[in-house]
This record gives C-alpha cells, sequence and structure tokens, in this order.
C-alpha cells in the first residue's frame, strides 16, 4: 500500500503522506456490545432457532457458549480440534481466519493452555451428543458444520445473528462474546478466576 501510495505521488496524482498517520490516544473508540444477565440466561438455556419457518436446534450453540465461558476468540473456537483436550487442560494451537486458513493465531499470546472448568467439560460433552443426535462423526473439529467440515466465518456470525433475532437478544457479533467474558471476569478477585 505504502509503495502504491509513493508512485501515485511520484506520478502527482496525490500529496497523501500516510507514513505519519496515527490514532490520537484520546480518539473515540466503538462501544462494544455485551450481552446482559437476561441475555446470558437465554444462551445457556435455549438452544433453539428457526430454520424455513420451523423450530430446530442449534447447531453451534456450543460453540457461542464456549466464547462466553473461556473469552477463546471466534476464530480460536473454531479451530479446536478434540485431540487439543488433554487431562482437563486445552492446548489451543490453532485459528481458523475469515478466508478459513489455519493459523498459529492473533499474536503470540494466543498459543497457550489453560485449565478447563467442569461446566467447560460439560459442554464439550454436550457438543459430542449434539453431534452425534444431528448423525455428524467428527473425529475432528469440536465445533463443525454438517459436512464435518471446518466453520466458515461467515457462516457462523449468520448463524449467531439468526439466533439472537429468534431469540430476543441484542444484535451483537461473535467477538464480543469475547469482551462479554471479559466484562464478567474483570471484577473477579484473581484467587477466584482460575477456578
Amino acid at each position: 500500500m505504502l509503495n502504491f501510495l509513493k508512485f501515485c505521488r511520484s506520478c502527482k496524482v496525490t500529496t497523501l503522506f500516510v507514513e505519519g498517520l496515527y490514532i490520537p490516544k484520546g480518539a473515540q473508540t466503538k462501544e462494544k456490545t455485551l450481552l446482559q444477565p437476561s441475555e446470558i440466561k437465554i444462551l445457556f438455556n435455549v438452544d433453539t432457532t428457526i430454520d424455513h419457518k420451523k423450530e430446530i436446534k442449534e447447531i453451534y450453540i456450543n460453540a457461542y457458549r464456549w466464547e462466553v465461558i473461556t473469552g477463546l476468540r471466534p476464530g480460536e473456537v473454531l479451530g479446536l480440534k478434540w485431540s487439543d483436550f488433554k487431562n482437563n487442560t486445552l492446548h489451543l494451537k490453532r485459528s481458523l481466519n475469515a478466508y478459513g486458513e489455519i493459523t498459529s493465531g492473533k499474536n503470540d499470546n494466543a498459543r497457550r493452555s489453560f485449565y478447563l472448568t467442569e461446566f467447560a467439560n460439560a459442554i464439550s460433552a454436550e457438543q459430542k451428543e449434539l453431534l452425534k443426535s444431528l448423525g455428524i462423526s467428527s473425529n475432528d473439529y469440536v465445533f463443525c458444520n454438517k459436512y464435518c467440515d471446518p466453520i466458515k466465518q461467515n457462516n457462523y456470525y449468520k448463524h449467531w445473528v439468526k439466533y439472537c433475532e429468534v431469540n430476543g437478544i441484542t444484535k451483537t457479533t461473535p467477538y464480543e462474546l469475547r469482551h462479554t467474558f471479559v466484562s464478567a471476569v474483570k471484577s473477579i478477585p484473581e484467587g477466584y478466576l482460575k477456578q
């Protein structure tokens, strides 16, 4: 991009110098939309959505729940494999980006391991049962589509928006489920946080 702009300046098409542009520290940021307690309650108690005027089980419900209870990014959740779980510990090794490509994650801290709570283990077990009930036999990805393939982020987003509309949840993005987690745990003393 910078080389293109240099070329445009040399052709006298523009005088724009982006090299010196920066975002001021006091600049306004976009307000984050978080799930409210009543909406979190809906998320963990209602696992249905509407498809073609018919109530069905939301195939990605446990992925949404996982985001809220673990604070993982959507791509990290979509990249989870059953082999990443060992002895009540999750070893996060990959992420799926918006193009469906496997990456090592957003930054250096993305590859990490953490202890799974009973609740996280229960949701994982529920995910296995959900896949089984839908006739999906995935031995690879934890959260997959009906063909056992990794979920594409745009499809995941569409399902989430539809689930929100059907169940009266404020429209948020899947990434904002991570912010819901961070908001919920920021007031917890560090000693209780691991629990």
